[in-house]
């Protein structure tokens, strides 16, 4: 039942060729910069064992939908933290608008949460405004189901679905059904973090796997191209080889098609890499990490260079944004000596990191080997907030790490969360203009930020433990976070942060 009428992407749909399988990657996802590391590290393993994967970037399609200028501010970091919020913004309304949801029951909303964008509703209500958007043949399942059809040699033996966030879910229930109601022999996949955080009750409750065939949580790479060699019934199967013992254990060179490259703004085309896997600290409470990467891997430094160096070559660009969860000093160091060996790469990159004295000393060395930007895990500047998160670390060791960074020409984005349990108003108007002077006080355009409410996350510690001040009340099967019985004060002061994030400050950087 092909869904007939005109479609706004027609001209931006990607060309992919032959294809054994396609991993879509579902808006809405927060970057105009970066594609998606997933679905191309995928791709890499797939065409490593002879197995033809498409990537279809929906997320960026969709973006491209509202692209209607320049970059909105002046940008001075570089990846994800890089990205036009206004027009992520606008581009993420208009879609949760579409989805028809403003009127449905809601289930279980955090104070400071938005219903839609946190999937806070029950299965039979996802359904039924999905069922409601193939009905009437919405623009928004037109658009869906001619980006498919539209696509070369479609419809492939399998589709997988790369679900990171909670906000992703309504597009790829809705992908799942159009899939099977129109090409019934299309095997269907679904992973990603998301699905990974989720795969126990996924695997219990039957209500999650409607019209999806298989489910592939965690770094899942062999495991797809078993799959696909599976459905195609061939017997001249691969053996799956493993890396040697000197080598990383996953393959540090994901592989990107020029064509989803070509829908990203060529002046800001960032290319996400991930060198470990795991968490060095893995002790934050708010923190999932542990359930979704357990098991953690080390540097290679060289190998990590190469790949930067081959990406380089193959695509022109040199700008990376490394996505490990926490880059160590000791690791900064290796990499950042890789980079400078002869022949010296040429490269800006950003990586995610702790507070630790030790990036004072290393700072100067780092920016001359090219790192660009520093996400600096802070959370709170309050004792007790750090005791709850397990993450502590003194005013003055904080403000002298980001100042360094800055005036040695690194960009800091300082990640802050608010309305922790037992938090005052005062302690977040405290937190708050502590950063503002913060900002103030660094070259103009070189300290940025993140700035959150709590969200209480399904499988993190704190979502376990027994905190005095916290109460869960409940979460709805797709979310990814809790409603609690919050500090009153939250709701109002949320707005100020997003005010504070989109604030224009002067930038000595061009984008």
């Amino acid at each position: 039942m092909l869904i007939s009428g005109p479609t706004a992407s027609r001209k931006q749909s990607p060309k992919l060729g032959p294809a054994d399988c396609v991993v879509i990657f579902p808006p809405p996802s927060p970057s105009d910069t970066n594609p998606p590391l997933g679905p191309a590290l995928l791709a890499r393993a797939a065409a490593t064992h002879g197995v033809r994967l498409a990537v279809l970037d929906l997320n960026m399609m969709h973006i491209n939908r509202y692209q209607n200028g320049p970059v909105r501010r002046p940008y001075a970091a570089l990846g994800d933290h890089g990205k036009d919020r206004p027009l992520l913004r606008e581009a993420s309304a208009n879609l949760f608008e579409s989805f028809g949801l403003d009127c449905e029951q809601t289930l279980h909303v955090p104070d400071t949460g938005s219903a839609v964008a946190g999937m806070h509703y029950a299965f039979n209500t996802l359904w039924r405004a999905i069922d409601k958007q193939i009905s009437t043949a919405s623009p928004l399942a037109r658009w869906v189901e001619q980006s498919l059809a539209e696509a070369p040699d479609w419809p492939p033996p399998v589709l997988g679905l790369s679900i990171m966030g909670p906000s992703q879910v309504f597009l790829s229930l809705l992908i799942l059904k159009l899939a099977k109601l129109n090409w019934p022999s299309i095997t269907t996949v679904i992973g990603g973090s998301h699905v990974t955080l989720l795969a126990d009750e996924i695997r219990k409750d039957e209500r999650y796997r409607k019209y999806v065939d298989h489910l592939l949580p965690g770094h899942s790479e062999l495991e797809l191209v078993e799959l696909v060699h599976r459905i195609k019934g061939g017997t001249e199967q691969p053996a799956l080889s493993q890396p040697a013992a000197q080598s990383p254990p996953f393959d540090y060179l994901p592989l990107f098609d020029k064509s989803q490259l070509a829908l990203y703004p060529s002046s800001r085309l960032t290319l996400p890499l991930q060198f470990t896997r795991g968490c060095y600290y893995a002790k934050c409470t708010y923190c999932t990490y542990p359930v979704v990467e357990p098991v953690v891997t080390k540097l290679y430094a060289r190998q990590a260079r190469d790949t930067m160096a081959r990406l380089q070559d193959l695509h022109g660009v040199d700008r990376f944004s490394i996505k490990d969860s926490l880059f160590t000093p000791a690791m900064l160091d290796r990499l950042s000596r890789a980079v400078v060996e002869s022949p010296r790469l040429d490269v800006r990159w950003s990586v995610t990191t702790k507070v630790s004295s030790k990036l004072v000393d290393l700072a100067p060395a780092l920016a001359s080997a090219g790192l660009s930007t520093v996400e600096l895990g802070v959370e709170t500047i309050h004792p007790r907030g750090q005791r709850l998160f397990r993450k502590q670390a003194s005013r003055e060791d904080i403000e002298r790490v980001v100042l360094t960074l800055a005036q040695c020409g690194v960009v800091v984005i300082v990640n802050l969360i608010f309305g922790l349990p037992g938090e005052s108003l005062v302690d977040a108007e405290e937190q708050l203009s502590w950063f503002q002077e913060l900002r103030q006080a660094g070259p103009p355009g070189m300290i940025d930020c993140s700035l959150n409410m709590l969200e209480i996350v399904r499988g993190s510690p704190l979502a376990g433990e027994r905190i005095d001040g916290l109460l869960l009340t409940g979460i709805a099967p797709w979310a990814y976070c809790h409603s609690w019985r919050a500090p009153d004060w939250r709701r109002e002061f949320a707005p100020r942060l997003v005010a504070e994030e989109s604030a224009k400050f002067p930038s000595r950087i061009a984008s």
